[in-house]
């Protein structure tokens, strides 16, 4: 049976935080989805978590 888990124990987890090396604030991680066409013409979805910082902001966004 498994071991019941109070608030407490939920609380004093740590956060997945990971820090840029270039400007030392922590990522905030978004779902990033690009569309491009296959070797048949048929559009094919490519989505991944990228990690955005303030120093790599206007290259995802802009």
């Amino acid at each position: 049976m498994a071991k019941k888990q109070a608030f407490s124990d939920k609380a004093n987890k740590r956060a997945h935080t990971i820090a840029c090396p270039t400007c030392k604030e922590n990522f905030q991680f978004i779902k990033f989805v690009g569309a491009k066409k296959g070797d048949r013409g048929a559009w094919k979805f490519r989505d991944e978590n990228i990690g955005v910082c303030k120093c790599n902001t206007a290259e995802i966004y802009g």
